[in-house]
């Protein structure tokens, strides 16, 4: 007895099982696809995340399951999975089984590059929702110390249970500006106005604007209305891409976004549920630093009255 033999008997042949599940119409018609909206394709993206997560399979390994032994969760989830390759541009051929890039304007990598920024966009949200607070000093703790930065803008390491100033922090930099604690307080939380900034020419030294971005959201004591612009505005850097759910260092898992430059490549984890940066990493790809590696996973961040 064959595996489909429980099917004929209702009158389905082999072709109609295997496609039998939400959205094959559409799988096995499309030649040309238009992609999604921006946020519909993240949405889409998530749900698929959330329903592999569910079910234990990994999008883009392909486990053949009898038809006659999908569950509803299962049909749902190869819905959704149908819909992603759909909206991403990807066309799987039902009658011979080949699989090609859609010929549309969008590409599977532009569809990446925008659910990052719709991503950033969402995680601007939560952070714009997150408590006001204040403090002496801005705390910061990762897995090789904890250091502190005064109003003044003095800084200070805790080694071996005591704390030790280590001169004067230098400035934030955000574009052309240069900021202590108070000029952070007075600069602008528009995403579009901190874009520009961050777009800004670089400067003699000055750090890609990637990473005065992730400064900005783990090294500062930055308002929740300003760590909500700084994550819009990041979305909106060219090289920007979301590679999605990972686990830092410490094995807390988060969402991770990249940002490629000419000679260095940024790599963030963010807590989705809290706008929490995790982990940074800044690689060199070119240049007398090449291969040279900058790591910071941080334990937590904020404010405090009082150092140790």
């Amino acid at each position: 007895m064959s595996t489909y033999d429980d099917t004929k008997a209702n009158g389905m042949n082999e072709r109609g099982a295997l496609l039998d599940f939400p959205g094959a119409d559409e799988l096995a018609t499309a030649g040309h696809v238009e992609p999604l909206s921006e946020r519909a394709l993240a949405r889409v993206l998530a749900e698929v995340e959330a329903a592999v997560a569910t079910e234990g399979t990994t999008v883009g390994v392909a486990t053949v399951t009898p038809i006659r032994r999908l569950t509803g969760r299962r049909r749902a989830l190869i819905g959704l999975l149908t819909t992603a390759a759909v909206a991403t541009g990807v066309v799987t051929y039902a009658n011979n089984g080949t699989t090609s890039a859609g010929t549309g304007t969008g590409t599977h990598s532009e569809a990446r590059a925008n659910t990052a920024s719709v991503f950033l966009d969402d995680i601007s949200t939560v952070a714009a929702g997150q408590s006001a607070s204040s403090g002496k000093y801005w705390k910061t703790r990762t897995t090789v110390g904890t250091a502190y930065i005064s109003q003044s803008m003095d800084y200070y390491v805790v080694n071996g249970g005591k704390a030790y100033r280590k001169g004067l922090r230098p400035d934030w930099q955000v574009g052309p500006k240069d900021l202590d604690w108070k000029g952070l307080g007075q600069l602008t939380t528009d995403s579009g106005k901190l874009l520009g900034l961050l777009q800004s020419p670089p400067r003699p030294k000055s750090i890609s604007p990637f990473d005065q971005a992730v400064t900005l959201l783990t090294d500062s004591p930055a308002s929740p209305k300003l760590r909500a612009g700084v994550f819009k505005a990041m979305g909106g850097l060219k090289g920007v891409k979301l590679l999605g759910q990972v686990k830092d260092s410490t094995g807390r898992g988060g969402t991770a976004v990249e940002f490629a430059e000419a000679k260095s490549l940024g790599q963030v984890i963010v807590d989705p549920k809290t706008s929490a940066i995790l982990e940074y990493t800044f690689t060199w790809t070119a240049g007398p630093s090449k291969g040279k590696v900058t790591h910071q996973t941080f334990l937590s961040t904020g404010f405090t009255d009082k150092i140790g």
